[in-house]
């Protein structure tokens, strides 16, 4: 308790708005921290970007699609000769790795267009593509929920639909809750509900490489793949790196899911660690919990 009871003084004394803490180290649970009761899900944001990519993997190992596989051929109801034709070259392995060529990053969860738009397919397709695919990292939230409505046209099943008893039921998580966008496709770059518990056990199955409780249910070799860096140093805004939507911490070894106002799953591979937080925070937490809660526990 010694460790975070001292984080927990540098919240107070900051005034941190941290809600939920947990720490996992060789399976246990060491330490805990809860400011709400019961406990309940709550939005994680961008971490339902890692949890795409899960899904993402998922759908390789059955070979409904592979990472080279042009991501315009499952969207026939798109004209796409009528388009830039940067767009026939982005494949779905681009899209794990922010590289589609957007110009602009298009609109988050919470900004206003995100209230008037209703066809966000129509909407990415027909914005600004001008890099190549594959030569420059720009983090849109759209590269996300596109993989989603890929997942969706190679299953015939919406990614919460295909994940749920493939991945969420598999390691314990019942009913779960992700929003869809109006025309009904699940969001997959955010909105997706999850305790503090639940984030552990995403946190447990990333440490044993795709392995919870004996069952593979996704390759060690794409989890290794999804938790490395993928992309030239100086052209992700984290110096430390970006994989599959996944990013790299600060020892260049580990990862992390990472999502708005403080939510992270992170990833120790070497200490068998894996530190969960959801906050409500608007400061940028992520230096201030690597280095006052995961170094101190690695």
């Amino acid at each position: 308790m010694e460790y975070l009871d001292n984080f927990l003084k540098k919240v107070d004394n900051e005034k941190l708005n941290i809600n939920y803490i947990q720490v996992y180290k060789n399976d246990k649970l060491i330490d805990e921290y809860s400011k709400i009761q019961p406990k309940t899900r709550l939005n994680v944001y961008s971490v339902a970007k890692s949890i795409t990519s899960i899904g993402v993997g998922i759908a390789l190992q059955e070979k409904l699609i592979e990472l080279d596989d042009k991501i315009y051929t499952f969207f026939p109801q798109i004209n796409f000769d009528k388009l830039n034709p940067l767009i026939k070259k982005i494949t779905i392995e681009n899209l794990l790795t922010m590289t589609s060529g957007l110009k602009s990053k298009l609109f988050f969860c919470d900004d206003p267009e995100r209230y008037r738009v209703k066809d966000w397919v129509s909407y990415y397709f027909n914005s600004d593509f001008v890099y190549e695919p594959g030569t420059h990292f720009d983090y849109s939230t759209f590269n996300t929920y596109i993989l989603s409505c890929v997942i969706e046209s190679a299953s015939g099943a919406s990614l919460l639909d295909y994940m749920t008893p493939r991945f969420f039921e598999k390691i314990g998580i019942g009913n779960p809750n992700w929003l869809a966008c109006p025309m009904g496709h699940t969001f997959g770059a955010h909105s997706l509900m999850l305790t503090i518990d639940e984030m552990s056990k995403i946190g447990s199955f990333l440490l044993h490489e795709g392995n919870y409780n004996g069952e593979q249910i996704l390759s060690q070799s794409y989890i290794k793949k999804a938790t490395t860096n993928k992309i030239a140093m100086s052209n992700v805004k984290s110096k430390y790196g970006y994989g599959y939507q996944f990013w790299i911490n600060k020892d260049k070894i580990s990862y992390r899911a990472d999502g708005k106002l403080g939510q992270f799953i992170i990833v120790v591979p070497d200490s068998k660690l894996v530190v969960s937080v959801q906050s409500f925070e608007q400061r940028k937490l992520y230096d201030i919990i690597w280095s006052n809660l995961v170094v101190p526990y690695m």
